[in-house]
C-alpha cells in the first residue's frame, strides 16, 4: 500500500471511528443494548484489517490473557463431549471462541494514544449525558423512539432500556475518571448526575444495583487505597467459590423469604435450588457449555415451585453457570480470570485506580443477575470498559506528575 493510501488511512482507524463507535455506546446503545456486539467487535474487526492493510501486523495480544482465554475455551469444546445438550455447546463454544478472539483485539492498545484519549472521552462525556437526556424525554413521552426501535409498545418499550442501562454502569467509569484527572469538576458532576438519574428513572434494577456498588467501591478505593484491592480479591475468591453451597442453603429455605420479594426474585431462588442441586450432582466439569437450559428437573423438585416449569432457564448468574455448566474447572477459569483484571488494575496510574476498582464492581453486580457467559453485547461492553481504561491509562502516564495539565 502506498504511503499516502496509509497515511489517509490511519487516523480514521485510529482516531475518528473509534470515536464515533464510542460515542454511539451511550446513545444507540443505550436504546438498543444489543448493538454494542456490532459497534465494539465491528471496531476491532476493521482496526485489525486496516493495521494488516497500512502493514502494521497484528496488534500487541496480551499474553496473560490470551493463554487464559485459550485454556477456557479448550475447556467449552470439550464440554461438547458430555454435555446435556451437545448441539447447544458446540454453538456455544464457537459463539465463545468468536467474542474472546475479537476481544484480545480490542483490548490491545493502540497507536497514537494521547490523540486518541483526547478525541474519545471528551466526545464520550458528551454522549453520556446526551443518551441519558434523550432517555429521560422518551420516558417522559411514551417511550415513542424506543418503540421505533424495539417495534415493542408502552411499557415493554421501556424494559428494552435495561440492557443499555446495565452496559451504561460499566463504560461511565473511565468516562469519569478522564473528567476527573482533567480537573473538570464540573462535567464530573454533570456526568455522575445523568448516569444516576437514568438509573433511578429506568426499569433495571441490575443497572441500579452496578451504579450503587460502583459508586461505593470508589469511594472505598479512595478512602482506603491499600485495603480495597486486597478485600476485592479475597471477596471474590470466597464468592466463586462458596456460591453453589451459599445459594443452595437459601434457595431450600426461601419459603420465609418469599413475601419480602417480588415474583421474580422467588423465580430465581427456585431456578437456584434445582441448579446447585445439579452443580452437586457433577461438580467436577459439569453439564457442558450452554446446557442450563436442559439440565434435567426432577418431578419432586418441580413439586416445591410455582414458577419454575420443565421446560428450563438460563441461572440469572454467570458465576452459577460457570458451576452448573463448567463445573470447578469452569468456576475456577472465571476466579482467575477476575484475579487477571484486579492485578491489570494495579498496573494503572494511581489517579486511574479508583474507578477501575468500580468498573470492576459493578461488572460484577450485573454479573450476578443477568446474562449468559455467551452473550456477545455483554463482552462487548466489558470490552469497551478495558479498552477505555488501557487508553487512559498509557494517557496518563505519559503525562507529567501533576495529572490534569494537557
Amino acid at each position: 500500500m502506498s504511503h499516502a493510501r496509509s497515511a489517509a488511512i490511519a487516523p480514521l482507524i485510529d482516531r475518528w471511528v473509534p470515536a464515533v463507535v464510542f460515542a454511539a455506546l451511550p446513545t444507540l446503545g443505550l436504546a438498543a443494548g444489543p448493538s454494542y456486539a456490532a459497534l465494539v467487535f465491528g471496531l476491532a474487526a476493521m482496526q485489525l484489517l486496516g493495521d494488516l492493510a497500512i502493514g502494521r501486523g497484528i496488534p500487541a495480544i496480551d499474553r496473560p490473557l490470551a493463554a487464559l482465554a485459550g485454556g477456557f475455551l479448550v475447556m467449552c469444546w470439550a464440554s461438547v463431549a458430555w454435555s446435556a445438550a451437545p448441539a447447544d455447546s458446540l454453538r456455544g463454544a464457537g459463539q465463545e471462541t468468536a467474542i474472546l478472539l475479537l476481544m484480545l483485539v480490542v483490548c490491545a492498545p493502540r497507536p497514537n494514544t494521547d490523540t486518541l484519549a483526547g478525541t474519545v472521552f471528551p466526545i464520550m462525556l458528551v454522549a453520556c449525558v446526551v443518551g441519558v437526556v434523550l432517555v429521560g424525554l422518551d420516558m417522559t413521552l411514551g417511550f415513542h423512539l424506543e418503540s421505533l426501535i424495539s417495534g415493542k409498545p408502552g411499557l415493554a418499550a421501556a424494559t428494552k432500556y435495561n440492557r443499555g442501562l446495565d452496559y451504561l454502569a460499566l463504560i461511565v467509569w473511565p468516562v469519569l475518571a478522564y473528567a476527573v484527572w482533567r480537573r473538570w469538576w464540573w462535567q464530573a458532576g454533570l456526568l455522575l448526575a445523568a448516569v444516576i438519574a437514568a438509573e433511578a428513572i429506568g426499569l433495571s434494577l441490575a443497572g441500579r444495583v452496578a451504579a450503587v456498588v460502583g459508586l461505593g467501591v470508589l469511594v472505598l478505593a479512595w478512602a482506603f487505597p491499600r485495603l480495597l484491592p486486597a478485600c476485592l480479591a479475597i471477596g471474590t475468591g470466597l464468592f466463586a467459590a462458596g456460591l453453589p453451597f451459599l445459594l443452595h442453603v437459601v434457595a431450600a429455605r426461601r419459603a420465609p423469604l418469599a413475601p419480602f420479594l417480588k415474583t421474580s426474585g422467588v423465580h430465581r431462588l427456585e431456578i437456584a435450588d434445582y441448579m446447585t442441586a445439579r452443580v452437586f450432582e457433577r461438580p467436577l466439569l459439569g453439564w457442558g457449555l450452554l446446557s442450563a437450559k436442559s439440565v434435567p428437573i426432577h418431578p419432586t423438585e418441580l413439586a416445591r415451585y410455582t414458577f419454575v416449569d420443565p421446560k428450563g432457564v438460563y441461572p440469572h448468574n454467570q458465576w452459577l453457570e460457570l458451576w452448573v455448566e463448567l463445573g470447578v474447572v469452569g468456576a475456577a477459569f472465571g476466579l482467575v480470570f477476575a484475579g487477571l483484571v484486579l492485578w491489570r488494575i494495579r498496573r494503572l496510574p494511581v489517579s486511574v485506580r479508583p474507578f477501575a476498582y468500580a468498573t470492576f464492581a459493578s461488572a460484577m453486580a450485573v454479573a450476578c443477575v443477568n446474562y449468559e457467559i455467551t452473550t456477545d453485547s455483554w463482552w462487548a461492553a466489558l470490552g469497551a470498559s478495558a479498552a477505555l481504561f488501557v487508553l487512559l491509562g498509557r494517557h496518563v502516564a505519559s503525562r507529567p506528575p501533576d495529572g490534569g495539565a494537557v
